[in-house]
């Protein structure tokens, strides 16, 4: 990024505003470019911030730097640990698994409100994601498979026309964003997700609203399996995974 040029020193009316201003796009400058370096992986889970550091790459000061980590940790991407510094934020299997079940849950009360919103179009852009992450993963291109799998589910909880539901969603989504990227790195993994992603559209070209939230939780939970299969587990923790609501959503 360019360094702005200083502006004039005056601590006054326009120029103390402008320089407000001017700190303000700095910061969202280097929060952009932080998040996108977390959210692609190029920055690990627990790795340090160095604000100086940072500071000097983008030729500001540490106070918009500091502004953007504070974003960052409020976006769930990062942690401050007292007298140590800003880190890349670490899930434990607790927290994962707890955001994973509340983000299924989300995505079955999508599909029952998309029973009755989605249009013959946005069926069409679905089929149109599939067909893209199906030609990633024969060429065995697992970055561009799961783009665009953030982006078949991103838009799956936009068609709802719940804004709320999609601010919820992505928020949890950017706190999993390591163990789902970890999870689709397996080529028999992304087979089964493209599997899920066609009978979800399936299910909304006539399903019943049960019928949808059913496939469209399962989907979600099986994403649960795949990804937390990855991770060193104890026993305990494995025998955790096998919650299920089918009884559940059988009922309603």
């Amino acid at each position: 990024m360019t360094p702005l040029p200083d502006l004039m020193s005056d601590d006054s009316g326009p120029q103390q505003h402008l320089k407000i201003l001017r700190t303000k796009s700095l910061s969202s400058a280097v929060f952009d470019s932080l998040e996108n370096a977390i959210l692609a992986g190029e920055m690990e889970p627990g790795e340090r911030i160095n604000e100086s550091a940072i500071a000097e790459k983008y030729g500001v000061s540490r106070g918009p730097v500091r502004e953007a980590c504070r974003r960052l940790e409020e976006a769930g991407l990062v942690d401050f640990i007292v007298n140590r510094g800003v880190f890349v934020k670490k899930l434990e299997f607790d927290d994962a698994l707890e955001i994973f079940q509340i983000r299924a849950a989300l995505f079955a009360f999508a599909g029952r409100v998309l029973a009755h919103r989605i249009t013959n179009d946005q069926i069409a852009a679905l089929e149109g994601l599939i067909h893209e992450m199906e030609a990633a993963a024969a060429r065995q291109d697992a970055g561009m498979y799961y783009a665009r799998n953030l982006e078949f589910h991103a838009s799956l909880m936009r068609f709802t026309g719940y804004r709320r539901l999609v601010r919820l969603y992505e928020g949890l989504n950017k706190e999993l964003h390591v163990f789902r990227r970890r999870g689709l790195n397996d080529a028999a993994n992304r087979e089964i997700s493209s599997r899920d992603h066609r009978a979800i559209v399936e299910a909304l070209r006539g399903g019943s609203p049960a019928h949808i939230a059913r496939v469209m939780r399962n989907h979600s939970m099986s994403g649960i399996n795949r990804t937390l299969r990855s991770m060193d587990l104890s026993v305990e923790q494995r025998s955790r995974l096998s919650l299920d609501w089918d009884e559940e959503e059988g009922r309603a």
